[in-house]
């Protein structure tokens, strides 16, 4: 992957507080929610078996278990019967986690989200937010891999080129997220 050159290397506390947020919306998915069915709803959808693509467009809502993804248009990629990219576009493409016991809501979205399925790695670009309760993170570029809980995070050349966080202080008797 190419990362810019106002790449930010973010503090622990940032790194722990994306990391639990990433790791809640892809580990929790994955590992409750994968006997679950996948529920798609768009308007239209296009299959083309020699390429290993489906093409989910017009208001697109995907749920499975907890999590759900809204966007304008869904785009799956296959390769021998396993799917390598899931891609999610939008202004914005959105992501829901829905709460358990153990962690808070996420959301997240941007005009791109791009899970790299066989690579375990979740880009985020262009206009990315990430919020679990009053926690914010944004930034113009995320990339998160879910094997090594690392992340790089870019601002953008078009605004103030920074990414940004707000992590609140923690509540007592709150749990403590878990990277």
């Amino acid at each position: 992957m190419h990362f810019t050159p106002n790449r930010v290397a973010p503090s622990r506390r940032v790194c722990c507080f994306l990391s639990a947020l990433l790791v809640t919306f892809t580990a929790q998915a994955a590992s409750r929610d994968e006997d679950e069915p996948i529920r798609i709803n768009a308007r239209s959808v296009q299959a083309d078996d020699r390429t290993g693509t489906v093409i989910y467009n017009g208001n697109v809502l995907v749920e499975q278990g907890q999590l759900s993804i809204q966007a304008d248009r869904v785009e799956i990629k296959t390769h021998n019967s396993k799917t390598e990219l899931v891609r999610a576009t939008g202004k914005p493409a959105k992501l829901r986690q829905r709460a358990d016991g153990n962690s808070g809501e996420l959301w997240a979205e941007a005009d791109r989200v791009d899970y790299h399925v066989t690579l375990r790695k979740v880009d985020l670009v262009d206009h990315v937010t990430v919020r679990r309760g009053e926690d914010l993170f944004t930034a113009d570029t995320l990339h998160y891999d879910l094997d090594s809980n690392s992340l790089n995070a870019s601002g953008s050349n078009k605004g103030d080129g920074r990414v940004h966080a707000v992590i609140q202080p923690k509540k007592p008797g709150e749990p403590t997220p878990r990277p």
